[in-house]
């Protein structure tokens, strides 16, 4: 099957699978299986995420939901929502429905396979980070921004790594929060950006409706 820009392909989906699968191996349900950074790094990105939105009560799809870290945070904060976890690893898919059998996952990829769900908001978490060899990192993340926009009734949110940098990992793609902010502008006219909490990552918020109200 050829892969279009926008379809992650076998080669590094397979290489990510098998990255995570043998991290998964090693440590388990662990924050170094996830690989997301010193500190609190992960903590700040959950915080910022949960902001999109008065979540409580409400239908949260997590795309790329790794070990369910972010449903984690929401219980441990008290926000009650109806969760639903895509990931491309059989491991996290198979261990976060042992650990939450309230809870929704599914083994989907969802730029070949979709989105099946509707939700209020959808969060993607360090997901775009790894540079694809043989794929188009804006390609994937553009489509996952059209796909997830349209399946949602509020808003969507992910983060992703900044150019605005002194150092870059090889292995880490960086993006340009202006070009994405005017490709998100081409989808709607309520989008926010925030550049403000960590030095190498930026968050881009789309909403289908403005957060204030206004006549």
């Amino acid at each position: 099957m050829t892969q279009t820009r926008s379809t992650l392909g076998d080669e590094d989906r397979n290489e990510i699978v098998a990255r995570y699968m043998a991290r998964f191996e090693q440590f388990g349900v662990d924050i170094r299986t996830l690989n997301a950074g010193r500190g609190n790094k992960l903590a700040i990105q959950y915080e910022v995420h949960a902001s999109i939105g008065d979540l409580e009560g409400k239908t949260v799809l997590d795309i790329g939901c790794g070990l369910a870290g972010f449903y984690e945070y929401l219980r441990a904060n008290g926000i009650s929502v109806t969760y639903i976890g895509y990931d491309i690893v059989p491991s996290f898919i198979e261990i976060n429905r042992t650990r939450f059998p309230e809870a929704t996952f599914e083994l989907r990829d969802i730029s070949r396979d979709g989105i099946d769900h509707v939700a209020d908001y959808a969060v993607m978490c360090q997901v775009f980070n790894h540079r694809y060899r043989g794929t188009s990192n804006d390609g994937v993340v553009r489509d996952a921004i059209r796909k997830s926009f349209a399946a949602v009734k509020s808003g969507i949110s992910l983060d992703l790594r900044t150019n605005h940098v002194n150092f870059r990992d090889p292995e880490m793609h960086h993006f340009s929060p202006e070009e994405l902010f005017t490709f998100a502008k081409s989808l709607t006219s309520f989008v926010s950006l925030r550049h403000d909490y960590l030095p190498y990552d930026f968050t881009l918020a789309l909403y289908k409706q403005g957060t204030m109200r206004w006549e």
